[in-house]
């Protein structure tokens, strides 16, 4: 997740996780899409991957942990991917 290693990341990118066995968490999802955030409500509509800032996968994320079913065998089904800033 956005950590303090990542901060200086040049964007974050929210991720769905196809290995996650999440049928619980996306019923559950999808019923409260009405409060979700705007990236949540974009790959609940099909997207696969979101390009969003810290601060908007943070609490995309919160909202999404919120969830039943958010992590039943270790794997979520969101992730955020931040790439370094810096390219060595």
């Amino acid at each position: 997740m956005v950590g303090s290693r990542t901060d200086d990341a040049s964007y974050h990118a929210l991720r769905v996780c196809d290995t996650a066995s999440a049928v619980e968490w996306w019923a559950q999802a999808h019923e409260r899409s009405r409060s979700a955030p705007a990236p949540i409500r974009a790959l609940l509509a099909g997207r696969t991957r979101i390009e969003l800032t810290a601060e908007e996968a943070v609490r995309a994320i919160e909202w999404a942990s919120r969830l039943p079913g958010w992590s039943l065998d270790g794997q979520p089904p969101l992730i955020v991917h931040s790439p370094s800033a810096r390219h060595n």
